[in-house]
This record gives C-alpha cells, sequence and structure tokens, in this order.
C-alpha cells in the first residue's frame, strides 16, 4: 500500500485525492457508480463503432489466433482452470492459522500465478488491438480526463500535457483503492468503524450522499464495514485475531461435528499432490 491507511480512508470518504507534483497539487475526484454506468453506456457505443469500421472482436481475433496455430482452446481452458484453483488455494490458505505453514502454503501458489500470468500476457497479444480493448482503452482515458482537476472545488479541468505528467501517481491511487484488501483495511479503522457501528443502519448519517453522488470506493467502504460487523455481532471471534481486519473478515465458524484438523489436512493434502506434480495442480485436485 502506498498509502497508510488512514489517509486512504480520508481519500474515500472525501471523495477525491490530492497529487503533488513537482511542488504543484491536481484533485483526483473519484469514480461515481452513477457516471460510472454512463461510461459503461459510452463504451458499448464505442464498441460497436469500433466493429463498424471494420475492427474485429476479441472472440474473431482468438478464433483467427487457433486457426493459425498461435493459441490453443486448451490454454483458454487453463486460464479458466488456473483462476479457479488460485481462488481456491487463496481461500484455503486463509483458514490456516499459523502464520510460517500459511506463508509457505502461498509460496506455493505463487506458481499457478506465475503460469496464469504467462498464459494472459500471451493471450493478450491477440486482442491488445480488438473493438473490446480499444472501448475500454477510450473509456478510461475520458474517465481519468473527467476526473483530474486544478482545484478541489472541481471546476478547472487540468491540460492534456499535465495529465501525462502525472498518471503515474492517478493510476497509483486507483490500484490502491481497487484493492480489495486495502478496502478491508481502511472500513475497519476505529476512526470509521466506531462511527459506523453506531450508524449502521442508516449509512447516510456515515456518508452523507445518495446513488448519483455516492463513489464506487464509499460504497466498497460501507460493504466491507457491514461484513465486518456482522461476523463480529453474529460469530465467535477468537480474541487473537479481533484486530486483524483480513483475519475477522476471512473468519468462518468450524460446522458442529468438524475436526480443527481439517484444514490443515487438506491442505497437507494439497501440498503432497503439488509436490508430486512438479508444483502443478488440476482441478480433481481439489
Amino acid at each position: 500500500m502506498n498509502k497508510q491507511t488512514s489517509l486512504l480512508l480520508l481519500d474515500v470518504l472525501r471523495g477525491y485525492s490530492k497529487i503533488t507534483h513537482k511542488y504543484k497539487n491536481y484533485y483526483f475526484k473519484h469514480f461515481g457508480i452513477y457516471d460510472s454506468l454512463k461510461l459503461e453506456e459510452f463504451e458499448m457505443d464505442c464498441i460497436n463503432d469500433a466493429k463498424k469500421q471494420g475492427i474485429r472482436s476479441e472472440d474473431q481475433l482468438l478464433k483467427l489466433a487457433v486457426d493459425r496455430g498461435h493459441w490453443s482452446k486448451e490454454e483458454e481452458a487453463s486460464i479458466k482452470d488456473l483462476k479457479w484453483m488460485i481462488d481456491k488455494s487463496k481461500k484455503a490458505a486463509a483458514k490456516i492459522v499459523d502464520n510460517h505453514s500459511r506463508k509457505d502454503f502461498e509460496d506455493s501458489i505463487q506458481v499457478q500465478i506465475n503460469q496464469l500470468n504467462e498464459l494472459e500476457k500471451k493471450k493478450s497479444q491477440f486482442t491488445n488491438h480488438s473493438a473490446e480493448k480499444l472501448a475500454k482503452k477510450k473509456r478510461m482515458n475520458k474517465e481519468i480526463s473527467l476526473s483530474l482537476f486544478y482545484d478541489k472545488e472541481m471546476t478547472q479541468k487540468i491540460s492534456e500535457d499535465d495529465l501525462i505528467s502525472i498518471i503515474t501517481e492517478v493510476n497509483d491511487i486507483i490500484d490502491d483503492l481497487s484493492s480489495s484488501e486495502n478496502m478491508i483495511k481502511i472500513s475497519y479503522e476505529s476512526y470509521f468503524f466506531d462511527i459506523y457501528s453506531l450508524n449502521y443502519r442508516d449509512p447516510n448519517k456515515i456518508i452523507e450522499t445518495s446513488f448519483y453522488k455516492i463513489t464506487i470506493w464509499q460504497k466498497n467502504l460501507l460493504s466491507y464495514a457491514s461484513i465486518l460487523l456482522n461476523k463480529l455481532r453474529n460469530l465467535d471471534i477468537p480474541d487473537e485475531i479481533r484486530q486483524d481486519a483480513l483475519k475477522v473478515y476471512n473468519f468462518k465458524e468450524k460446522k458442529e461435528g468438524s475436526s480443527d484438523n481439517k484444514v490443515t489436512e487438506g491442505v497437507s493434502d494439497l501440498r503432497a499432490k503439488m509436490a508430486e506434480k512438479g508444483g502443478k495442480l488440476t482441478a480433481e485436485d481439489f
């Protein structure tokens, strides 16, 4: 996380981030839900316009790559399998109490993550110039250009030259705020969570907004805080993890009759299979 948790919380609550570049301040207005829905429509229009101009769709470009022997249906299936396996593995890792064992298992998952990254990188070579990718770039460019200002009153839009000079900082902020891990942590910050716990039945008392004004990250903040509060109120959370937002978020009570060792045994089985297969797992292993 590039920013400390309390400063990210400040950005989310006020709905904008201040960027200081070469001793000059710029203001990045956070994306609103309603505005994002309008941009979805803009993106669809861009896709249709691109297709009218003869630009191929992702499916068409992938079919062409398959026909030419540069891509395969097996590789496409592998991407889906790896995503499923990585998700399952991460959930299994989150249930491991021992930090050392969890770290070892998380390291072993990295093999699948690397495989997925390589396949997606290869696939992107064939889809980079598709109608969908072109439309997505136009949408992102428009969204960012409409969100950057010289003043915090959001009245003076910045020039294209200044936009280019601070785009790296903007992307870093977007990455920080788009991280579910970061959002879970800031929703559990006492500055916010204590107030939320007192007013959870009426979120408007916490963030004075409406559907047409609320930002994507304000919505996520309220959503994660709601999940955390529900777990604290309804589950028997161990005292040793109550201060850790991620552990509370991932905590699940054991079902009646379940063994304390089931998770550890299940993880050990997966690790043994990974060792046998040179670090590779298939869907059947789960």
